[in-house]
């Protein structure tokens, strides 16, 4: 009984461990896009699923998992330590920069971008509001409009911290919010919704969009689709540089962006959200 269980026990264990393994590579090159807090309880199913293949009949695949992570480790490597994702990866081509418009347009929308456990505005939402603001004191649109993200259980929002931001500019102007917001898609057709009744005629509302560098091409597409006249404006981005991504952490974070960016574009574009 005591080998049968040891026969069984040891496969077990090695099924378990290359599983998270390979699980712990593919988190760390990817980043997970945008679901990190799922890496612990993701890596928990890995390490079950693991362990029942280690003593099933097919545990081969143990072996194919390993050498996956294997792969995912090289790539790692690869991307931070080397200038392939500056180089060799298009990045340039998710970014979309529209020529100043030559007249105001109806409003600026700037996209929510994330916010921390203490209510504050993450530094990827907190460079978008920055450079909406500065396009409200260019005078280019009469209105502000701020997406918010669906509010947590605990009522957790940026709302006191982008109110802080705002106070910094010295002309006051009116903020619209767009609530209850889980996607780019939403944001885009809860904006028209908002603005279709405040602005006429409502089948030509012109706005200035505003996201985070990679996020542009896609974000501006969705916001076409739902019927807007936009320009794109890409955010002064603190988090990641496209052109000088010199160490490990900003190579990551630019090659995660990109590749997350990527994953999406082709979700929206199978949903028929983008042409």
């Amino acid at each position: 009984m005591v080998r049968a269980s040891e026969r069984t026990i040891l496969p077990a264990a090695v099924g378990a461990s290359i599983a998270v393994i390979a699980w712990i590579a593919f988190s760390a090159l990817t980043g997970l896009g945008k679901l990190e807090e799922l890496s612990l309880p993701l890596a928990l199913v890995v390490a079950v699923a693991g362990a029942l293949i280690g003593v099933s009949r097919i545990r081969p695949l143990i072996w194919i998992a390993m050498s996956c992570a294997a792969f995912v480790l090289v790539a790692f490597e690869l991307v931070a330590v080397t200038p392939f994702t500056t180089s060799l990866l298009p990045t340039k081509r998710l970014v979309r920069r529209d020529a100043p418009p030559r007249a105001p347009v109806d409003a600026v929308v700037v996209l929510s971008g994330g916010i921390t456990p203490d209510s504050l505005l993450s530094p990827e939402a907190l460079d978008r509001l920055l450079t909406g603001l500065s396009l409200m004191r260019d005078s280019i649109a009469p209105t502000l409009v701020l997406t918010r993200p669906r509010r947590t259980q605990d009522g957790v929002t940026t709302d006191p911290d982008q109110a802080r931001v705002r106070a910094l500019v010295a002309r006051p102007f009116p903020v619209l919010f767009v609530d209850s917001v889980r996607s780019t898609h939403d944001e885009a057709t809860n904006a028209w919704q908002l603005l279709r009744a405040r602005i006429a005629p409502p089948d030509s509302i012109t706005i200035a969009l505003v996201t985070s560098p990679l996020h542009t091409r896609r974000a501006c597409a969705t916001f076409e689709r739902v019927g807007f006249s936009v320009t794109c404006v890409p955010a002064t981005s603190r988090s990641y540089s496209i052109e000088r991504a010199g160490s490990a952490p900003d190579r990551l974070a630019l090659f995660r962006a990109w590749l997350y960016e990527r994953a999406a574009w082709q979700w929206y574009h199978t949903r028929g959200w983008v042409r």
